[in-house]
C-alpha cells in the first residue's frame, strides 16, 4: 500500500473534513478534495461507538451573529455587532465579533431559537467571551418559558451566579478570553433559547466567538457551521478508533415518532406502556451518551400488563419496510421484538427477532436488530418489545433489557438512525462530488485504481453503484469514464463509455470490497478481495475520473455505501501488489 500512495496523484483517506468538504490526502492543494452535499440533518457513529448527530453543532451560522437566525427572542435589543474585530482564541484567525450592548432601558440579547430539542436531555451551549468595557455577562437557556442564566466575570474569571438546574463553567484561554457553558436538561416543550444576554444596567462592549450547542452534559470542541446541514459523515465501524468511512447514503424518512423513548400515550405512533408499567425511561447511557434509554422489565408471570409497543404506526400495504433499534441486555437472557398488522397475530412475515448473545447481543454495548417485513393490509403495525403472543417465536425471558433508537423505514435495510421526537424526519440523500470546480485526474497510460468501499445494495438494485465517475457533455466534452458495479458485473469504462473491462462479480450487502485495476503496457487486469477475477488487452485508452461515488448528470447511480479509501495512480502495480492490496 505503500508504494501506491507513494505513487498516486489522487489519495481519498476520509479523515479530514469541515462543512461542505471531504479533504483528500493526496493532493493538499484542493484540487483532490471533494465538494459534499446533503442539505439536512445525519447521524453518524463517532470514534466512541456513539449515534452522534453530524455536525454536533446545533447552532446555525456559529460565528455569523449578523445571520437572521440570530435574534432577540421577542425581548431587548440586538447588540451592535462589529465583524473581523480581533483574533479568535481557537485558530487565531481575525474573525471574531465585536459586540455592543447599550444602555437602553431594557436587555441586549443575541439568541438563537431551537425546536426539536429531545425533552429530559441534557444539552450545553458553550460560547468564547472576551471582556471590552463590559466585565459582566450572562448566557442564556430559555425552555419551556423559563428563564435559565448564568452569569460570569470576565475580569475575575469565576461564575457569579448561576439558575437552579444549571451547571456552568468559565475556563481561560488566551489573551484575555474565557470559555464559557451552560448545561440544562430540556424541559417539556422541547423547545428552548440559547445565547447570551446582558442587564439594561450593564451596558458596554465585549468580544464573542464561536457559538455551540450539543448533546451532553460537557461541551464537544468547536465545530464550525453556517447552515449546519452540508456536513459530511465519517463514521466508524462500531467505534474503537481507526480510520473512519465516508458515509454516502439515500434519502430516507423515520416514519416512528420518539426515535428515543420519551413519553408514553395511547395514539397512533404513540409508546403503549402496558397496565402495569413495565417500560421505564432514562434508565440507562443510551446510544448517544446522555442518559436516555429506556428500560423495559418482564415479570414472571406471562400477562396483558406486561405489553410494551409502538402503537399503530403507519404504513403501506405491499410496501417493503425495515424496522430497526438498538438493545442492550440487562438480567433478561434475551430480548424479543415481535411485529404486527395491529388486528392479529402471526400475520406479518419475518416480522420477529430474539436478540441474545447467542446472535451478538450483550449487557455491555448496543447492538443494532433489523427486521425487513412487507407492510399489512391493516396499513399499520404494532411492534412490541418483550411480552407478547406470537407462535412459533421463543418467550421473552423475566428480567430487564434497555432499548434506544427506533427506526421505521420504506427501505429494503437499515440506513443510519434518523432521529424523531414528535413527527417523523427525513434525512436527504449524500452527495460527495469533486466535478463541479476540482480538477480532473487522467490516465492514458500505465495506471492503478484502488477502491475500498462498503455498500448497501446488493446486486439486485437496477441502478448500481459508482465508485468513480467521469462526467458527461455537461461538462462541455462526451461522457468519460467509470468504475460501476450494476447487476452481477463490475465495469471499467474510458472516455466515450468504452468498456476497458467487464467481469461477473456480485456485490452482498454491508460486505467490504477492495478492488484494484490496473494497467501494464497494454494488459488491463482487475482484482476483487484477493483475486484476479480478469483481464483484457487494449492497445490504446484515456482514463478522465472526475469524482467520487457520483456520476455528473445520473445521480441515482451515486454510491450508497460507506467509502473508506478510494486512490489513483499513474503506474501499473504487479499482479502480488494487487493481490497483496485487495486481500481482506
Amino acid at each position: 500500500m505503500s508504494d501506491l500512495l507513494n505513487s498516486a496523484s489522487l489519495v481519498m483517506i476520509p479523515s479530514g473534513y469541515k462543512e461542505d468538504v471531504v479533504y483528500s490526502q493526496i493532493p493538499t492543494s484542493g484540487a483532490g478534495d471533494l465538494s459534499f452535499t446533503r442539505a439536512s440533518n445525519g447521524t453518524r457513529i463517532n470514534s466512541a461507538g456513539l449515534v452522534e448527530v453530524c455536525p454536533w453543532n446545533l447552532v446555525q451560522y456559529s460565528n455569523t451573529f449578523t445571520n437572521g437566525v440570530w435574534v432577540t427572542g421577542g425581548y431587548g435589543n440586538l447588540p451592535t455587532l462589529t465583524a473581523n474585530a480581533i483574533a479568535n482564541p481557537v485558530n487565531g484567525l481575525v474573525d471574531a465579533w465585536g459586540a455592543t450592548f447599550a444602555s437602553a432601558g431594557t436587555q441586549g440579547r443575541l439568541l438563537q431559537l431551537f425546536t426539536g430539542l429531545s425533552i429530559g436531555v441534557p444539552y450545553t451551549y458553550s460560547m468564547y467571551v472576551k471582556a471590552g468595557t463590559k466585565t459582566s455577562v450572562s448566557i442564556y437557556a430559555d425552555t419551556a418559558t423559563i428563564g435559565l442564566e448564568a452569569t460570569f466575570n470576565l475580569s475575575t474569571g469565576v461564575v457569579t451566579s448561576a439558575s437552579s438546574g444549571v451547571t456552568a463553567t468559565i475556563t481561560s484561554m488566551t489573551n484575555g478570553w474565557y470559555f464559557l457553558t451552560i448545561s440544562n436538561n430540556i424541559l417539556s416543550s422541547g423547545n428552548g433559547q440559547y445565547g447570551v444576554l446582558t442587564n439594561p444596567a450593564d451596558d458596554g462592549s465585549c468580544y464573542i466567538y464561536g457559538a455551540q450547542l450539543n448533546i451532553g452534559s460537557t461541551a464537544k470542541p468547536y465545530f464550525p457551521t453556517t447552515d449546519r446541514l452540508n456536513v459530511p459523515r465519517l463514521t466508524y465501524q462500531n467505534g474503537g478508533g481507526g480510520c473512519p468511512s465516508l458515509l454516502l447514503e439515500k434519502q430516507s424518512t423515520n416514519i416512528s415518532y420518539q426515535s428515543t423513548v420519551t413519553s408514553f400515550g395511547s395514539g397512533a405512533n404513540d409508546w403503549l406502556n402496558g397496565n402495569n408499567s413495565p417500560a421505564s425511561i432514562n434508565q440507562t447511557t443510551g446510544i448517544d451518551g446522555t442518559q436516555n434509554g429506556a428500560k423495559y422489565t418482564k415479570t414472571a408471570v406471562d400477562s396483558d400488563a406486561d405489553f410494551f409497543y409502538k402503537n399503530q404506526v403507519p404504513v403501506t400495504s405491499g410496501t417493503t419496510y425495515t424496522v430497526s433499534g438498538y438493545i442492550k441486555l440487562g438480567t433478561a437472557s434475551n430480548a424479543v421484538i415481535v411485529i404486527n398488522n395491529t388486528s392479529a397475530w402471526n400475520t406479518v412475515a419475518n416480522g420477529s427477532i430474539v436478540c441474545s448473545t447467542a446472535n451478538g447481543f450483550s449487557t455491555t454495548s448496543w447492538k443494532r436488530f433489523e427486521l425487513t417485513i412487507t407492510g399489512p393490509s391493516t396499513n399499520k403495525i404494532n411492534i412490541h418489545y418483550g411480552y407478547h403472543l406470537e407462535l412459533g417465536v421463543t418467550a421473552q425471558a423475566t428480567g430487564t433489557f434497555f432499548l434506544d433508537g427506533l427506526q421505521v423505514e420504506a427501505s429494503s435495510y437499515a440506513t443510519s438512525l434518523i432521529n424523531t421526537t414528535s413527527a417523523s424526519a427525513t434525512r436527504v440523500a449524500d452527495l460527495s462530488t469533486s466535478d463541479t470546480i476540482q480538477t480532473a485526474q487522467t490516465f492514458a497510460g500505465d495506471f492503478t485504481i484502488f477502491a475500498d468501499f462498503v455498500p448497501f445494495i446488493d446486486s439486485t438494485d437496477a441502478n448500481g453503484l459508482m465508485i468513480l465517475g467521469g462526467g458527461a457533455s455537461g461538462l462541455g466534452t462526451t461522457y468519460q469514464s467509470y468504475l460501476w458495479f450494476v447487476g452481477s458485473n463490475v465495469y471499467l469504462s474510458g472516455d466515450g463509455e468504452v468498456n476497458i473491462i467487464q467481469r461477473s462479480y456480485s456485490m452482498v450487502v454491508n460486505q467490504r470490497v477492495k478492488i484494484a485495476l490496473t494497467r501494464v503496457g497494454t494488459t488491463v487486469k482487475m482484482f476483487v478481495n484477493g483475486a484476479q477475477v480478469g483481464a483484457s488487452n487494449t492497445s490504446s485508452l484515456s482514463i478522465t475520473i472526475r469524482s467520487i461515488g457520483w456520476s455528473y448528470n445520473l445521480p441515482t447511480y451515486q454510491t450508497k455505501g460507506k467509502i473508506n479509501q478510494v486512490v489513483l495512480s499513474a503506474t501499473g502495480f504487479s499482479d502480488a501488489d494487487c493481490q497483496s492490496l485487495t486481500t481482506i
